[in-house]
């Protein structure tokens, strides 16, 4: 269900082969920098590129089991250059 043109959200329970399908298209859609969510007629469209924040978590509690991935990264704005802090490493010898 979609509150709003900028949020998308989908639950519904699935087999393990759909959900395989469904992460292959989400894979297919980061290589190719472009994804298309749509749920009826709420589609949001998402345009992953550089560097991007990841999360995994996995919880077990009375039986149940739940695997969450994050995924999130900045817009880029027309114009706007990407800034990146270089790594710096040092060692005292």
């Amino acid at each position: 269900m979609a509150t709003s043109k900028d949020e998308f959200r989908h639950d519904s329970l699935q087999d393990t082969e759909s959900i395989v399908k469904y992460l292959d298209a989400i894979k297919e859609g980061f290589l190719q920098g472009h994804l298309r969510l749509a749920n009826g007629d709420s589609p949001i469209e998402l345009e992953p590129s550089g560097m991007l924040n990841f999360g995994i978590r996995a919880k077990r509690k009375d039986g149940r089991l739940k695997l969450t991935m994050k995924i999130g990264w900045k817009e880029k704005v027309a114009g706007e250059e990407e800034r990146q802090r270089p790594l710096k490493i040092e060692s005292q010898s």
